[in-house]
């Protein structure tokens, strides 16, 4: 149960980045070019969409999760799970600061 959360997570993280990470989007521009056949003309490039992206990064996933389970790949799937579990932390704390911030302003 436990590894099935963590590939949802790592997938959620992975498809962020690839959206997001301002050092992936060269690499992605790139696939995006060099796949024509991938783009359709009312959705656009595969790439280009979080859900269809989602699921080809989902597949990988459980490919390499079910055929390639060794601590190589735990490794590299828990950094990047943590990195993103830690971002929604941030977001907690940042939030309850706001509030005391505001609460300390309205005194």
């Amino acid at each position: 149960m436990i590894k099935w959360l963590v590939m949802i997570v790592l997938i959620e993280a992975l498809v962020e980045l690839l959206f997001k990470a301002a050092h992936l989007q060269d690499a992605r521009n790139w696939v995006i070019k060099v796949t024509p056949f991938l783009r359709s003309e009312e959705q656009g490039h595969l790439l280009e969409c979080k859900y269809c992206t989602a699921v080809w990064v989902g597949f990988f996933i459980v490919l390499i999760g079910t055929y390639l389970d060794n601590e190589i790949t735990k490794v590299f799937a828990l950094m990047i799970v943590f990195g993103r579990l830690s971002n929604y932390v941030h977001l907690v704390y940042s939030t309850i600061r706001d509030k005391q911030l505001n609460m300390r302003l309205q005194r």
